[in-house]
């Protein structure tokens, strides 16, 4: 049992550290990103058509401009960062 538990706090500490090693930076293109608007989706005949004010309108994106970024938004900032 001794075993078992010292086996599962090694790993449980090696993955903690793995996460804390990670440094993400959001310059990278995300898959996300290089996606593109497809086709209309046309309803066979005999149904009803679809209503074309209840379809989702996603705006072009605005390319960021400005000074890059060091890390991501949602990763917070180092404690020891003065």
């Amino acid at each position: 049992m001794k075993a078992v538990f010292s086996t599962v706090l090694v790993l449980v500490v090696a993955v903690g550290l793995q996460a804390c090693s990670s440094d993400l930076l959001c310059e990278e293109p995300q898959a996300y990103q290089s996606s593109v608007t497809g086709k209309r989706i046309e309803s066979p005949e005999g149904l009803d058509t679809l209503a074309e004010y209840k379809e989702l309108k996603i705006p072009a994106a605005t390319p960021r401009t400005g000074e890059k970024q060091v890390g991501c938004v949602d990763k917070p900032p180092s404690f020891f960062t003065q």
